[in-house]
């Protein structure tokens, strides 16, 4: 059962999966927390507003568009800081837990748009994954 539980949770995370141990290791960070806190990230957005509703809601508060992509369920999403301080702000995990999280993000986004850290300037990767 709890193989079939872990399972979903990396489906509900969808191209964030595949990165988690790497950052983890990187950032010297448990692997379970990393995962944890990207599967609790992901369910609180689509809890409220829902997915489609806060990328709706950026691109309205934003000065330019941030959705650099979609694929069917997955935004590739290019915001201004702030937004990853107000996700940290309610996640209970560290600071190097969540240098990991934003570390898969940043992976997860290049690999999904291609685009270069020197082309995103100011603006930091996030992928949110709508559910199934």
């Amino acid at each position: 059962m709890a193989s079939r539980t872990a399972a979903c949770r990396m489906e509900d995370i969808g191209p964030l999966a595949s990165d988690i141990s790497d950052a983890a290791a990187a950032a010297g960070v448990d692997e379970s927390a990393v995962s944890e806190t990207l599967t609790t990230m992901q369910a609180d957005v689509r809890a409220y507003p829902g997915v489609a509703d806060l990328v709706f809601e950026y691109r309205r508060a934003f000065e330019y568009d941030p959705l650099v992509r979609r694929d069917g369920r997955v935004y590739f999403l290019l915001v201004p800081p702030r937004v990853w301080s107000e996700f940290a702000a309610v996640l209970d995990a560290s600071a190097a837990v969540l240098a990991a999280v934003r570390a898969v993000h940043d992976r997860a986004f290049t690999a999904g748009t291609e685009l270069t850290p020197e082309e995103r300037g100011d603006w930091e990767p996030l992928v949110l994954v709508a559910s199934p």
